[in-house]
């Protein structure tokens, strides 16, 4: 297969036998009219009034009697300039359709959106990311500055806010209070975050890890320390980390490798860190976004895919029931 390596940078891990699948399994949109549409008040001054999405099975078919766990979702850079799409974008939308509430046994879904802005540039404002105004440094530890020494001059950026709070943290943690008081009556806590919403997902981690039982980090642009990985294995967080290899924007040498050691030696903590992310069809992923390749970044799509291919075989022996069954377990110990 010979293919255009700016367009498809990973196009030399390709066999023979292997396909480009530019189309998920699902149709982005179909169960967003189950999402009602609401507004947090009480974030902080310097983030805003955050609009948020919620499922409730309660609402849909199952009994309010029932207890179910909530999946709170965490959308990429830009999604909230997309709206109720970020949803998606989030990984959440297909968890609220019929099929997988049936697999979960019912779950409530809260996606709330970042309050950006994109300027003349294109370049997106007060995402995620947006670091506290005087900086929260948490201490980044020697060991991962001498692990990232090769990367220090070529990622000067990314280092400077690396161990950094995010502005939302705060915010996140008083509009998820805000949303379980609401639910009739909610189980544990499972945390989604994907790309600039995984680093807001580790700072919501490292900030009260008790809120939480599990989280999935999706392509997760943010390098937790030893420390603060220490700190979310002592609460009981499980874990699944979930990083292609050849991810094109969040760079697995960079953000995976330093902390392997640490994360293969964490009690509940799984991996999936695919060489190549695919879609339900078989085919490697790809989506290539105002003419960026960001298929292998983007496993927000997969995980909407329940991880699984349309044999019916799972993409990973580390959830062969899929994201739904992986939900179901972690809520059910």
């Amino acid at each position: 297969m010979k293919l255009d390596k700016k367009l498809y940078p990973w196009a030399d891990c390709l066999s023979d036998d292997d396909f480009i699948s530019d189309t998920p399994s699902y149709t982005g949109g179909e169960f967003l009219n189950l999402f009602e549409d609401r507004l947090f008040t009480g974030a902080d001054k310097s983030v805003g009034a955050l609009r948020y999405y919620v499922y409730d099975p309660t609402k849909h078919g199952f009994p309010a009697s029932g207890k179910y766990p909530v999946i709170f979702a965490l959308h990429g850079a830009g999604g909230s300039l997309v709206g109720k799409t970020a949803v998606g974008w989030a990984g959440a939308e297909t968890f609220a359709s019929p099929e997988y509430q049936r697999r979960m046994g019912g779950a409530y879904i809260v996606c709330p959106l970042a309050n950006e802005k994109a300027d003349k540039q294109g370049a997106k404002r007060m995402c995620w990311t947006t670091p506290i105004a005087d900086g929260g440094l948490c201490g980044y530890p020697q060991s991962i500055a001498d692990a990232l020494q090769p990367f220090m001059e070529r990622r000067k950026f990314i280092v400077t806010l690396l161990g950094v709070n995010s502005v939302y943290t705060a915010s996140l943690l008083r509009l998820l209070s805000e949303a379980l008081a609401s639910f009739t009556s909610c189980g544990k806590v499972v945390l989604f975050g994907s790309s600039a919403g995984g680093y807001a997902a580790w700072r919501m981690l490292i900030t009260a890890p008790e809120r939480f039982c599990a989280a999935l980090l999706i392509g997760a642009a943010y390098l937790p320390s030893p420390d603060e990985l220490e700190k979310v294995s002592a609460a009981g967080v499980k874990l699944l980390i979930y990083n292609g290899v050849h991810d094109e924007l969040v760079d697995y040498s960079f953000f995976i490798e330093p902390i392997l050691p640490y994360l293969r030696k964490m009690p509940r903590v799984q991996l999936l860190l695919p060489e190549l992310l695919r879609n339900a069809d078989g085919g490697v992923a790809s989506n290539i976004a105002g003419g960026v390749q960001m298929g292998q970044h983007c496993g927000n799509n997969i995980v909407s895919q329940d991880l699984m291919y349309l044999t019916g075989e799972p993409m990973a022996d580390v959830c062969p029931r899929g994201v739904t069954g992986w939900i179901k377990d972690v809520c059910g110990e």
